[in-house]
C-alpha cells in the first residue's frame, strides 16, 4: 500500500513538472483586426533579447498590409511593464504610470534610432492622444493588442507605410 502511494506521488509530481515545462515553453501568438489601413495583425513571441543588463521578452508584430515587422520588447518592472515598440523608422514606448497605460517618447536608454529620424515619422499630436489608453496596469495580451491597434496611428502618414509595401 505504501509503495502504491509513493508511486502515485512520484507520478503526480512528474506530471506536474511536465505540465509546468509545457506551459512555459509555449510561445504566445495573438491575432486581431485594426481600424487602420494596415489591416489585420499577428503578434508572435520570439527569442528574448538582451538589452543592457536585462533580458526582455520579444514579440514580432506584423500587419497584413505592412511593409516590415515591428518589434515589441517587454520590460517587466516590479510595479509596471514597459513596452518598447520599434519599426524601421520609428520607436516609442507604451508604459503604465499612476495616470494609466499609454504611449510616450522612447526613453533614451532604449533608443536605437536617431531622434531626428524618429521625429520625421512620429506624430506628436497622435502621441499626446495616446498618452492614456486605459487606467492602470494591463495583462500582457491586452496591452499587446492595444499596441497593435494604436501604434499605426502614431505615424505622421500611415498611408506612406502602406504604399511602401
Amino acid at each position: 500500500m505504501k509503495r502504491a502511494n509513493i508511486l502515485s506521488g512520484v507520478i503526480t509530481m512528474v506530471m506536474f513538472f511536465a505540465s509546468v515545462n509545457f506551459a512555459t515553453a509555449e510561445t504566445l501568438k495573438l491575432q486581431g483586426e485594426t481600424p487602420s489601413i494596415l489591416g489585420d495583425y499577428t503578434i508572435v513571441e520570439v527569442e528574448p533579447e538582451q538589452v543592457g543588463n536585462a533580458t526582455m521578452r520579444k514579440f514580432e508584430l506584423t500587419y497584413e498590409n505592412g511593409a516590415a515587422p515591428v518589434t515589441i520588447l517587454v520590460n517587466e518592472r516590479r510595479r509596471c511593464t514597459d513596452y518598447i515598440v520599434r519599426s524601421n523608422v520609428m520607436e516609442v514606448q507604451y508604459t503604465c504610470k499612476r495616470t494609466g497605460f499609454g504611449a510616450e517618447r522612447i526613453n533614451s536608454q532604449y533608443a536605437m534610432l536617431p531622434e531626428q529620424t524618429n521625429m520625421l515619422f512620429l506624430s506628436s499630436e497622435a502621441l499626446s492622444y495616446q498618452a492614456r489608453l486605459s487606467n492602470g496596469e494591463l495583462p500582457l495580451e491586452r496591452a499587446l493588442g492595444l499596441i497593435a491597434c494604436y501604434y499605426p496611428e502614431l505615424f505622421v502618414n500611415v498611408n506612406n507605410l502602406y504604399a511602401a509595401n
